[in-house]
């Protein structure tokens, strides 16, 4: 047995030995104590038998990001129609206005809208399109910024 270091400070070492964390010259007086003491061999022994690891590399089955990535995109989608419908509405809401200042709608109006229906489609399809790339831009500047804050 080592006179140096008595047993109890060995056995309050001996974690920090296992683990490589002592100094050097801390690590070759435990050495040498080890060498001598039989008692304090035996409880490193022990010590390595209790802290054995199992480790086991499973990987998960699924995604756990799955659910979520899904309901961003079915949210992405559905704003994207709720845009495409308010900026199809957009023509109906002008002709609408033009209604209320009026009190009335020309039978002219009527006859027009009757006659040009198609264009009155083609604009309201438009303006829906303008609005819908417009907020999938907005999307796609706002994720840019989360991942540049996030990286």
């Amino acid at each position: 047995m080592n006179k140096n270091i008595p047993c109890y400070m060995i056995s309050d070492l001996l974690p920090l030995y296992q683990d490589d964390l002592l100094s050097e010259q801390t690590k070759k007086d435990v050495d040498d104590h080890l060498s001598e003491c039989r008692d304090c061999k035996k409880k490193m022994d022990a010590a390595k038998m209790h802290i054995g690891v199992h480790t086991t590399n499973t990987e998960p089955k699924t995604d756990p990001l799955r659910k979520v990535r899904f309901y961003q995109k079915a949210l992405t989608v559905l704003g994207a129609v709720m845009t495409f419908i308010l900026g199809a509405s957009y023509p109906i809401a002008v002709l609408g206005f033009t209604v209320l200042e009026r009190g009335e709608i020309a039978p002219f109006q009527i006859e027009r809208i009757k006659g040009l229906w198609y264009v009155f489609a083609l604009k309201s399809c438009i303006a829906g399109i303008i609005v819908c790339a417009a907020y999938f831009l907005l999307v796609l500047l706002i994720r840019k910024m989360i991942s540049k804050h996030t990286a």
